[in-house]
């Protein structure tokens, strides 16, 4: 028998974020280079120290990494209700475009591998989770599992339609309310 999994993604997901900056945190600044840094051509890059020497100037800080990482992660809220919801009825398998530096502490600070069977990184695969290519390989790489049993919950629509042109049920992430209602709505809860 086939197992149930739930491909969660981690930002905007299972850490939420208020977007309220701190004395050493500006989300603005972070957004926008996450959006020069975080893109297909850079993924499985070291770009980390170059985030961190720019997110430095631009704020008149010298924060080493792991600093800006715990400080980060100390504005973000985890989303235990929603990792003990969907582990209730299934395996979790972890799928993210994360940096790999950030994978690196908070997987320990969380202890992903508690609640997490598996976890598979852009970084990886060298392409973004918007290319269906991504869950293609995903699909290789994970074993028994029916693909009426797989869905992946995640907080962009191209990432959503992306699983799906794979056959994989999804799920956009607008709350914690709504994922229940969608897993109830395909008897998964």
């Amino acid at each position: 028998m086939s197992k149930k999994i739930t491909l969660l993604d981690l930002g905007g997901v299972v850490f939420q974020s208020s977007g309220i900056s701190n004395h050493l945190i500006n989300w603005k600044i972070i957004t926008s280079l996450n959006h020069k840094y975080g893109h297909d051509l850079n993924i499985g890059k070291d770009l980390f120290p170059d985030f961190m020497k720019e997110y430095n100037s631009l704020t008149n800080q010298s924060l080493a990494g792991a600093e800006f990482l715990v400080a980060v992660f100390d504005t973000l809220e985890f989303n235990s209700a929603l990792v003990e919801m969907v582990g209730e009825d299934s395996e979790i398998i972890i799928v993210s475009d994360n940096y790999r530096e950030n994978i690196a502490y908070i997987s320990e600070r969380y202890n992903f591998s508690s609640w997490a069977t598996q976890q598979i990184y852009s970084f990886d695969y060298q392409m973004e989770k918007s290319n269906p290519l991504f869950f293609k390989r995903l699909l290789n790489e994970i074993n028994d599992y029916d693909l009426d049993q797989l869905v992946f919950i995640d907080d962009t629509p191209k990432k959503i339609e992306s699983a799906k042109a794979n056959g994989i049920k999804g799920i956009l992430f607008e709350g914690n309310a709504v994922v229940r209602k969608a897993l109830n709505e395909i008897g998964r809860l």
